[in-house]
């Protein structure tokens, strides 16, 4: 097999490792690790720089710095797998900001969860405006660029081969750090997959305190705790030079109550170096060498922008039959009317079965609807998933967090339509004004539709003097709710306290 450049394309270096591919032995025919030009980087630049280091592959696979590229979370129905691709890009199409033409994406399934009936998948995605200057660059000094991954899918599948070396549990949550200047990327796996991914830099005159990076390590693992197994941590591995983590691999250890190891790259990731010697620090290595790993076998799931996940190809039945009947046709012009007129009751069965045959074929076509059915559905379902808690924390940001009012009876049911959701809320006050604050101030939201209110001034507390209760209609802020016409002709925001 042809010897593959992995490239670490990050922001303050461009590092390389030759390999020449075997799935267990991967051996390494060069390598280098060089700072940026001041100036952006050229043709000639590279070549110089791949001719120097006596790089002789024309194959390069890219992996992109963890900031380059947006993860997302997305909660999808319980379809087949087939299906996956379509709706992930649905989705991608429907979040963000940009272009679905301007962006290159994939996607990564996350390990089935009992309890939860949705599949869950990481999307990837980068902009076209990121890669397209790289593929350019390689394309004018002689390279191909065949793969275009990301950073964190290379740390997995150092650390992978690396505990698999160890004969360590591959069913376990291992925390990877790597640290190296002022950047500090995290990744955590479980099932030799990855499940989260962080990169955080810092200015590059600050050396922070463990503490500091302990705090981002908290972040990363409580947004995927549910995750883990048993809820926690079972290892932990530190990829970078002494002066860089300083203190943090026992602190993680003290914090977790976990073993911590340090992984050197080139030596744990059983990667063959032979007399081959390379530049700088291992630890600058760590990402190219676990893309490395990954061009020989890979032993974790892939994310690779240029080639994602594809529905499988749709076969269409009715091209032998049609390329059938226009032979058919054919051979009909060239024969003499005699002939033609023995041989039509034959063509005429074959027409019924060929018609038969079409019906199937349309049936078999519709049977593919449910995948647009589902499109419909998962639109839906984002619509109307309101999480109310986030809606009792912006009621009590309308209410500016002052004790004139007290809400004493809310209640949040579910709806249909261009309503999402309808809103009952009961309490007091004391004074009136506090009252016609608070529905001016839901009012201008324009997301709540405010019915016509009953208030009074009787209360059998002399501090809340002002009750109220009304209702409301939550609806999106694109829809147009059906207009709600109060008693006495007033709109719902002009509606007075008490009256």
């Amino acid at each position: 097999m042809a010897d593959v450049l992995a490239l670490s394309w990050d922001r303050r270096r461009l590092c390389g490792i030759e390999v020449s591919p075997n799935p267990t032995h991967p051996r390494v025919t060069g390598g280098f690790s060089v700072e940026w030009p001041e100036q952006p980087p050229t043709v000639a630049w590279l070549r110089a720089t791949l001719q120097r280091y006596k790089i002789g592959s024309r194959q390069v696979a890219v992996a992109l710095p963890r900031e380059d590229a947006v993860l997302r979370l997305l909660e999808l129905p319980n379809v087949p797998d087939a299906e996956l691709p379509t709706l992930v890009r649905f989705q991608a199409a429907a979040r963000s900001a940009q272009s679905i033409d301007q962006l290159l994406l994939d996607y990564l399934p996350l390990p089935h969860r009992p309890e939860v009936s949705q599949k869950e998948v990481w999307l990837a995605t980068t902009l076209l405006s990121t890669v397209d200057p790289i593929r350019s660059l390689l394309t004018g000094a002689g390279l191909e660029l065949t793969q275009f991954t990301i950073s964190s899918l290379c740390l997995t599948e150092l650390i992978v081969r690396t505990e698999a070396q160890k004969s360590t549990d591959a069913f376990g949550a291992s925390l990877i750090v790597y640290r190296t200047g002022s950047r500090m990327e995290l990744a955590v796996v479980a099932q030799k997959q990855l499940i989260a991914a962080h990169a955080v830099k810092w200015p590059a005159n600050e050396i922070p305190p463990a503490t500091k990076m302990l705090s981002e390590v908290s972040r990363v693992l409580v947004q995927v705790q549910a995750w883990l197994p048993e809820g926690t941590l079972q290892r932990a591995w530190v990829i970078g030079e002494d002066f860089d983590v300083g203190e943090l691999p026992d602190a993680i250890g003290q914090r977790w109550k976990c073993p911590v190891q340090r992984c050197d790259p080139l030596r744990d990731g059983v990667l063959s170096l032979g007399n081959v010697r390379l530049d700088g620090p291992t630890s600058e290595y760590a990402i190219a060498a676990g893309l490395a790993l990954s061009l020989s076998g890979s032993l974790t799931p892939k994310i690779d922008l240029l080639h994602p996940r594809q529905p499988p190809p749709k076969v269409d039945h009715r091209k032998p039959y049609i390329a059938a009947a226009a032979a058919g046709g054919l051979l009909v012009a060239a024969l003499s009317t005699g002939i033609v007129q023995q041989t039509l009751a034959s063509y005429d069965s074959q027409i019924e079965k060929l018609r038969e045959e079409d019906a199937k074929l349309g049936r078999s076509l519709k049977e593919n609807e449910p995948i647009s059915v589902a499109s419909s559905a998962v639109t839906d379902w984002q619509a109307h998933n309101i999480n109310q808690l986030n809606q009792i924390a912006e009621l009590h940001q309308v209410m500016n967090g002052t004790g004139r009012l007290v809400v004493g009876t809310y209640q949040f049911n579910q709806s249909v339509g261009n309503v999402i959701a309808k809103l009952k809320i009961a309490g007091s006050a004391r004074d009136r004004s506090d009252t016609s604050e608070l529905t001016q101030n839901l009012a201008s939201l324009k997301k709540f539709v405010i019915k016509p209110s009953s208030l009074t001034t009787t209360s059998n507390d002399p501090e809340y003097v002002s009750r109220f209760d009304f209702e409301m209609d939550l609806v999106p802020v694109n829809a147009k709710p059906a207009s709600t016409k109060p008693a006495g002709g007033n709109p719902p925001s002009a509606t007075k306290p008490g009256k």
